[in-house]
């Protein structure tokens, strides 16, 4: 998958905690613009006045914790490198315990990640299927 998507999904998904996914989609177009287009290297870049800028901006949930996470995880991505495998290999590793691989990716340098979060992103990258309810 592209890690521009793939950080897409990451960020949403910080974004969805404590909140429904109705609201996080409802502004997902704000989320692009202010997280330009979802671009990792721009949002990696992103200093303390982008952080203040976003905290500002109405089309996006003014969260500044989870605007850290994105940019924190925004910075991990660009990290991972042939040693430690890709972003999408890293999730959807079938062999890993849940558990396990939370831990693998705050070691990594991610954030805002738990096994929740961790389900979600599995299940937008098709590692693991859609339980029913």
């Amino acid at each position: 998958m592209d890690l521009n998507a793939l950080f897409e999904i990451l960020t949403l998904v910080v974004f969805q905690v404590g909140v429904t996914w109705h609201a996080v989609l409802s502004k997902r177009e704000g989320f692009r613009q202010a997280f330009a287009q979802f671009d990792v290297a721009k949002v990696a870049a992103f200093n303390e006045d982008d952080v203040e800028r976003l905290l500002d901006d109405l089309q996006i949930f003014r969260n500044r914790r989870k605007i850290n996470a994105a940019i924190t995880n925004a910075k991990a991505l660009l990290e991972l490198t042939d040693e430690t495998g890709t972003f999408d290999s890293i999730i959807a590793d079938r062999s890993t315990d849940a558990t396990a691989m939370v831990k693998q990716l705050k070691a990594l340098g991610f954030t805002h990640i738990g096994l929740t979060s961790l389900s979600i992103l599995q299940q937008a990258i098709g590692a693991t299927e859609l339980k029913a309810a």
